[in-house]
């Protein structure tokens, strides 16, 4: 496994997830949003259990995942979206913009996956964890 080949991989996902998205996201303002949240939920969890015990399956369970995923997070989205307008279409862009960027900047060089750069990568994402946390617990 090369980094390139975690880059298209991962692009690729990236991809699946934002087309079951964008459809599910359509389907949800046309009024199916439950079913698609409910059936996006029970075959990511299933792709994820066969991905789980079966790895030499994952070739093709991570696509199925990825694509249910998207369909899961595309309702929901589009719901919350329905009680609080402009949100959800903030968060996806900035979220599926970051990853294709960061991809983009593997896949160019730009970014080399050093010791140093993993420690950094380990402490930022601790302390963004110890945040949500910390505020979890300020708002109980």
């Amino acid at each position: 496994m090369t980094v390139q080949g975690a880059v298209h991989k991962s692009g690729i996902l990236l991809a699946l997830v934002s087309v079951g998205a964008a459809l599910a996201w359509n389907r949800s303002l046309q009024g199916s949003g439950s079913i698609l949240i409910l059936t996006g939920f029970i075959i990511g969890f299933i792709a994820s259990l066969v991905t789980i015990f079966k790895k030499e399956w994952s070739p093709v369970s991570a696509p199925i995942y990825a694509l249910a995923e998207g369909v899961l997070l595309g309702g929901v989205s589009a719901l919350l979206n329905a009680q609080y307008p402009g949100i959800a279409l903030q968060a996806c862009m900035l979220t599926f913009g970051t990853l294709f960027g960061l991809l983009g900047a593997y896949r160019m060089g730009w970014i080399r996956a050093t010791e140093q750069f993993k420690a950094v990568v380990v402490a930022g994402t601790m302390a963004i964890g110890i945040v949500y946390l910390l505020t979890f617990i300020a708002n109980m």
